[in-house]
């Protein structure tokens, strides 16, 4: 039997980059309210201030912070109300001592003034006429032309996720589209005699397809959009129709299944043939040891062989094809939760493990609860919050190590 060739996680991704260096992550220009979700495709600047000019943060009266200092419910300072500004009128100037300006919440602050003074603090005791108990400092109850937003700002990086907050700063500043990258489509090929659609009957010998769910659940997740899924049998023929088939229409192709040394492990032979570029077969990881990576110049598609087994599937398909899209697009790395472990865990020198983990509140922070299940388990990642890479060079984890869990 043929042996495995492995590469380290680290040259697996290496190669898969350098491989792919021409392959540009397509774009196009998006209008505003169509971004959330998206991954900006480049810097977007701001034209503008946010907001454009100062405003009052509450209801009450512009005034000279200075002319307030002293001010308490047994010595009042006395103030003049010489106007109003509404909050769509443009502001005055303050000009004599101990004058003060009515405004709403979100009025422009005139001209002279540098505090608000909320109403409560305030009592009118003539007409025209205020007694102001309560002092302020400068700047209090303002907020400043820019200070949210500066003109020339960058509001949105390349390679960040759209989400809420910058769709609504977009709205603030009047940036009506933008470029994003296009959702990469993806293939996804399950491959087995053994396996059944969700409204098969299970037969003797037979298993639920669960890697065409679960993978397609993982794209959409990563911002991906899903062209082509299907089941092929073990038949060699079948499987190179259907990876051809797959790589004209998609980005990424995903083939789960067949990636091992049996007999009827063909994904490698089939990828071989059609790309001519198989450079990874053999991953130093644990679960994932088999996977497959190929690139299809003519047709510029990313080709996965993936374990068959479910959690050993999602969890490489994460490790590479997420992290190679995440450096296309330049976007950041996956956040990371400082943790310890909650209990002693041995772990394969010569592989990295990747290791499943409930997170779980304790006395100082985190502890890492691991969710042990064997590669072809599916229910791990269910449990699981997060998962930690254990180096090759590692026999295992100590209870109390301090660990990072990268989030599910």
């Amino acid at each position: 039997m043929e042996l495995l060739h492995t590469d380290t996680l680290e040259e697996a991704r290496e190669k898969l980059w350098k491989e792919t260096r021409e392959m540009d992550m397509k774009t196009r220009k998006v209008k505003a309210q169509e971004t959330p979700g998206r991954i900006s495709a480049s810097d977007v600047v701001s034209d503008e201030n946010i907001p454009p000019f100062d405003r009052s943060v509450v209801d009450g009266y512009a005034v000279r912070a200075r002319e307030t200092y002293g001010a308490g419910e047994a010595s009042p300072v006395f103030f003049r109300v010489t106007g109003q500004v509404r909050i769509e009128e443009a502001a005055g100037t303050l000009s004599g001592c101990q004058e003060a300006v009515r405004l709403q919440t979100g009025s422009m602050i005139p001209d002279g003034a540098d505090a608000v003074v909320m109403s409560e603090y305030t009592e009118e005791y003539a007409p025209g006429r205020i007694a102001c108990i309560r002092a302020v400092s400068e700047g209090e109850n303002i907020i400043r032309a820019g200070e949210d937003v500066r003109r020339g700002e960058c509001i949105i990086r390349r390679g960040q996720k759209i989400g809420v907050g910058e769709a609504g700063m977009l709205a603030g500043l009047g940036i009506r589209e933008i470029q994003v990258y296009l959702r990469p489509s993806v293939a996804i090929l399950s491959t087995g005699d053994e396996l059944a659609g969700g409204d098969e009957p299970l037969t003797a010998g037979r298993i639920r397809d669960i890697n065409t769910s679960a993978l397609s659940a993982a794209a959409l997740e990563y911002g991906m959009e899903i062209c082509l899924s299907r089941r092929v049998r073990d038949e060699e023929r079948e499987i190179r129709q259907a990876v051809e088939e797959a790589a004209e229409k998609s980005d990424i192709v995903l083939i789960s299944g067949g990636s091992s040394k049996g007999d009827k492990d063909f994904t490698k032979r089939v990828l071989e043939e059609i790309t001519g570029n198989v450079f990874t077969h053999g991953i130093a990881v644990r679960p994932g040891k088999p996977t497959i990576l190929a690139y299809d110049r003519e047709r510029r598609a990313v080709i996965a062989g993936l374990p068959g087994h479910p959690m050993a599937a999602v969890i490489m398909f994460r490790l590479l094809i997420r992290d190679w899209y995440r450096r296309k697009t330049g976007s950041p790395e996956p956040l990371k939760i400082p943790a310890v472990m909650k209990e002693n865990v041995s772990s394969n020198q010569g592989r990295a493990t990747c290791l499943p983990v409930r997170l779980v509140p304790g006395a100082d922070g985190y502890e890492a609860v691991p969710v042990y299940a064997k590669s072809g388990s599916i229910s791990a990642l269910a449990k699981a919050d997060a998962f930690i890479m254990i180096p090759r060079n590692r026999e295992g984890l100590r209870k109390g190590e301090k660990v990072k869990a990268e989030l599910l």
